[in-house]
C-alpha cells in the first residue's frame, strides 16, 4: 500500500470511529457501551423478517452479528440492537497483506463511525480450523476418495496392495505416527496415477500453519487497534486446542471465548474434557479465562439441536439428539455467569423453527436475563465466601457455585448446583449481611442470614437467584 494512501485511510478511520459510540472493558473486565456497563446478550443471526427481530429485540438481546453493508447496521439500530462486524481474512496479514490491511482498513473507515457497532469479530474458530480441515481431509474425505478409486482398479493385485497400504496409514496414524501416515496417503495417490490433491492440507504441519496465521492475526490486531481505538475485538474458539495455543491466538483480540453445545449431554461429542455434562459450560469459561488472563470471556451457547444440522434427520435422531429443554438452557447461561463470563451468544437459532419449543424458551430465558441486567452488569460483591455441602450419598465431584454481586447497595446471590445429586450447601462470609432474608421466587425457596451465613437446598444441576429482602 502506498504510504499516502495508508495515512488517508487511517484518517478516515479515526474520523469515522469518533463519530460513534465507544465500546470499552471496563477493569473488572465487564463492556462499557457509550458509558454504560453492559452484559451482553447476543444472538448470531440477523433475520431478513423484522418481526423475528421485533422478537430479539423485545426479548432483551442486545447484541446481534450484522454484514458489513450500512443498511444492516441501520437496521438493527431501529430495533435498539447493537451489532458486531467480523472482519474475515482481512486481519490475517499472514497472506497477501497489502489487500488485506485495506480492506481492514476500509472496514474501519466505512462502519467503526456507525453508533450500531459495538465489535470486531475475528474469522470463528481461526485456530482450530487449522487442524479441522487437515482432519477432515486426511480422515474423511481423503480415504473415502481413494477407496472409490481403488474399487473401481482392474488390476486385482493392485487393487489388494493399495487397500494393505490404506489399512497401514490408518494403522501409522493410531500409533501416532500422523506424518508417517500421510507419507502413506500420498504414496497411494501416486499409485493411483495422481498428485495428492491438497499437499499442503496435513494434520502434521497444523502447527506451523497456525502458528503463521497467529503471526499474521496479531500484525493485523495491532492495525486495526490503531486505526480503531473504540471498539474492542473479539475472538471465539472451538472447545478445543490446548491453553498454550489458545493464549497465543488471544493475544489478538481483546475478549475472548468459545463456542459449546453440550445437549444431549454425552452424546454430542462437542466437548472434549472430561466434563461430559451440561456443567461443561462452565468448565469451558473458566477454560478461556485461563487461556486469556485478565481479558472479558463471552461463552456462545446452544441454540439448536444437533439434529437441527443433518440434512434428513431420521425420527430417531430427531429424537435422540434434541432440543436442549428449559431448565437445562437456563442452567448453562447461568453456569457459565457463575464462572465470570461477561456475556452470553446465541449460535444455530437460525436453524430452529420459530414455533418451536427451543426457540420460546430462548426468547423467554434471555428476558429473565435481561431484566437481571442491572445485576448481571454490576462489579462481583468484594467477598470471601466459602461453600459447604452436607453429607450425601453421591462421590460429589462437581460443586455449588455461588456468585455474589453488588447491585447497587446490595448484594445478589446466583447459585448453580453442577452436581448429577440434590444437595444441601451452606454459604458463609456474608459479612454485614445477618438477617437479609434472600428469596428465589422461581425455585421458591428463602433463607435468612446468620452469623453471616445462609443454608439452602437446591435441585441437581439447577439455579438459585437469591434476590435479598430486608
Amino acid at each position: 500500500m502506498h504510504y499516502w494512501l495508508a495515512l488517508g485511510l487511517m484518517g478516515m478511520a479515526v474520523s469515522a470511529a469518533s463519530a460513534g459510540f465507544a465500546s470499552e472493558i471496563a477493569k473488572d473486565r465487564m463492556l462499557v457501551v457509550d458509558g454504560k456497563r453492559t452484559f451482553v446478550l447476543g444472538i448470531y443471526e440477523n433475520p431478513a423478517d423484522d418481526a423475528i427481530l421485533k422478537q430479539i429485540a423485545e426479548a432483551g438481546f442486545n447484541l446481534i452479528h450484522t454484514p458489513a453493508k450500512t443498511e444492516a447496521l441501520d437496521r438493527a439500530a431501529s430495533f435498539g440492537l447493537g451489532t458486531w462486524i467480523n472482519t474475515g481474512a482481512s486481519i490475517d496479514f499472514s497472506a497477501d497483506r497489502d489487500a488485506r490491511e485495506k480492506a481492514l482498513a476500509g472496514l474501519v473507515a466505512d462502519y467503526a463511525g456507525h453508533p450500531a457497532l459495538w465489535a470486531w469479530e475475528v474469522p470463528d474458530e481461526a485456530l482450530w480450523n487449522c487442524w479441522y480441515g487437515a482432519m477432515q481431509w486426511r480422515h474423511e474425505q481423503e480415504p473415502a476418495q481413494q477407496r472409490a478409486q481403488i474399487d473401481a482398479l482392474q488390476d486385482a493385485a493392485l487393487r489388494e496392495r493399495l487397500i494393505g497400504m490404506q489399512a497401514e496409514s490408518k494403522r501409522l496414524f493410531t500409533r501416532g505416527a500422523i506424518a508417517a501416515s500421510e507419507q502413506k496417503a500420498d504414496e497411494i495417490w501416486r499409485a493411483l496415477g495422481v498428485e495428492p490433491p491438497n499437499p499442503g492440507l496435513n494434520i502434521s504441519n497444523a502447527q506451523e500453519r497456525s502458528e503463521m496465521m497467529c503471526k499474521g492475526m496479531i500484525e493485523g490486531y495491532d492495525r486495526l487497534k490503531a486505526l480503531d481505538t473504540k471498539h474492542p475485538v473479539w475472538m471465539n474458539h472451538a472447545p478445543r486446542n490446548s491453553l498454550e495455543q489458545l493464549a497465543a491466538f488471544n493475544r489478538a483480540a481483546d475478549i475472548a471465548g468459545c463456542d459449546i453445545y453440550p445437549v444431549p449431554a454425552y452424546r454430542t461429542g462437542h466437548s472434549d474434557l472430561m466434563e461430559r455434562s451440561i456443567a461443561a459450560v462452565g468448565a469451558y469459561t473458566v477454560r478461556m479465562q485461563n487461556a486469556a488472563p485478565g481479558k472479558p470471556v463471552w461463552m456462545v451457547l446452544q441454540g439448536f439441536a444437533w439434529s437441527d444440522l443433518e440434512n434428513n434427520p431420521t425420527p430417531k435422531s430427531i429424537e435422540e439428539m434434541r432440543v436442549p429443554a428449559f431448565g437445562e438452557s437456563r442452567f448453562m447461561a447461568y453456569d457459565a455467569i457463575v464462572h465470570g463470563a461477561r456475556g452470553i451468544l446465541y449460535w444455530g437459532t437460525a436453524y430452529t423453527k420459530r414455533d418451536g419449543t427451543l426457540w420460546r424458551d430462548l426468547l423467554k430465558l434471555v428476558r429473565e436475563l435481561a431484566d437481571l441486567q442491572p445485576v448481571l452488569s454490576a462489579p462481583d460483591a468484594r467477598m470471601r465466601l466459602r461453600v459447604e455441602l452436607a453429607p450425601t450419598w453421591g462421590s460429589v465431584d462437581r460443586t455449588v457455585r455461588v456468585l455474589p454481586k453488588a447491585a447497587g447497595h446490595e448484594v445478589w446471590l446466583i447459585v448453580v448446583n453442577e452436581s448429577l445429586d440434590p444437595m444441601t450447601y451452606t454459604v458463609s462470609g456474608l459479612r454485614g449481611l445477618d438477617g437479609t432474608r434472600y428469596h428465589d421466587p422461581q425455585d421458591d425457596r428463602e433463607a435468612v442470614v446468620k452469623n453471616g451465613s445462609l443454608s439452602l437446598d437446591i435441585s441437581p444441576q439447577s439455579v438459585q437467584v437469591l434476590r435479598p429482602e430486608k
